[in-house]
């Protein structure tokens, strides 16, 4: 009879026996891979998401096997998506912009979740710290003090940050257009 497959949490984190010992990384990667997408994809925005999380879990492949079996893995896989996305933003920073470039179309990928350009652009507007707050705590699940030591702030300041990112989403985020015509 096999063995019964891992118990997983509602935000798909290993737990249970997977918790007692260390799982095998391609585990690791099943489990936060999707989590991590989003974080980067809510720091970066689209175009660099899928290069940072290759980077992310090509980093953490190699640190893996040093990281404590009762680490959480989660926060550690945030904060080094964070440390690459802060890569990326400063590699963008020193290559020079495209002149005459074309517009922007949306992917073709017929995956209607992968992009938004409303979306992304309220995401963009959103000052660093609001943004980075609102993609680790609304999408990597993150508690505000983890938030805090990722950022360099307070717990009180990575919460208000939040606050106000979330705030300035639901006022500059557009919502679909109603039927209804007054």
């Amino acid at each position: 009879m096999a063995a019964a497959p891992e118990a997983r949490s509602h935000a798909g984190a290993l737990t249970g026996a997977a918790a007692a010992r260390k799982p095998p990384f391609e585990e690791v990667v099943a489990a936060y891979g999707p989590m991590v997408l989003r974080v980067v994809r809510a720091v970066l925005g689209p175009h660099d998401a899928e290069d940072a999380w290759s980077e992310t879990f090509l980093a953490a492949l190699g640190a893996y096997p040093e990281l404590p079996a009762d680490a959480n893995v989660e926060a550690w896989l945030v904060t080094v998506a964070h440390r690459k996305a802060v890569d990326v933003t400063r590699g963008n920073a020193r290559r020079p912009a495209p002149v005459g470039a074309v517009p922007d179309r949306p992917a073709a990928t017929g995956r209607p979740d992968d992009r938004d350009p409303d979306l992304w652009q309220a995401l963009a507007a959103l000052p660093e710290r609001q943004r980075h707050a609102v993609a680790y705590h609304y999408l990597a699940g993150l508690p505000y003090r983890e938030i805090a030591a990722l950022t360099g702030g307070s717990t009180d300041a990575a919460r208000r940050a939040a606050a106000d990112g979330m705030k300035t989403l639901r006022r500059t985020y557009p919502h679909p257009p109603s039927t209804e015509e007054s």
